[in-house]
């Protein structure tokens, strides 16, 4: 990921009142915490981000995903909903990473929704709204 793509749209989680957890993709606002990467679109027209272990370990039992899209779109979902998703047997290892997961994206633009799906194994897949800037900061303030 590109430093700027690593920053993209932060403002959405510090603007209202998250803090991030040192240099992750961890925020935390009182009993809240967030895990929240930042994709783009890859050269072959997917998305695709990975959930460290060792940040997924910092979170909270009150625990949300926020997937900050290029460049305007926001996927906010419980981290509860995406337990299918971070199973043991689908976590990999990576020299530079840890213990990680792998999450693909599928968008549906006409309906502003995404399937989120591991890439060790497609069958498995969770639904959700694909959010705007408005609509997110709106979430987030009602957390």
């Amino acid at each position: 990921m590109t430093e700027s793509t690593r920053h993209h749209n932060i403002q959405v989680l510090t603007n209202n009142g998250f803090r991030q957890f040192s240099n992750t993709t961890v925020f935390f606002k009182e009993a809240i915490s967030v895990i929240s990467p930042s994709v783009a679109q890859n050269s072959t027209g997917g998305y695709w981000f990975d959930l460290r272990k060792v940040n997924l370990d910092r979170l909270s039992t009150n625990a949300y995903l926020l997937v900050r899209v290029v460049p305007d779109q926001f996927i906010l979902i419980t981290l509860s909903d995406i337990k299918s998703l971070i199973t043991e047997e689908l976590m990999d290892n990576r020299p530079h990473s840890g213990d990680v997961w792998g999450v693909k994206m599928d968008f549906n633009n006409s309906n502003c929704k995404v399937q989120l799906y591991s890439n060790k194994d497609s069958t498995s897949r969770v639904y959700c709204n694909v959010l705007t800037v408005d609509s997110i900061t709106e979430a987030l303030r009602s957390l």
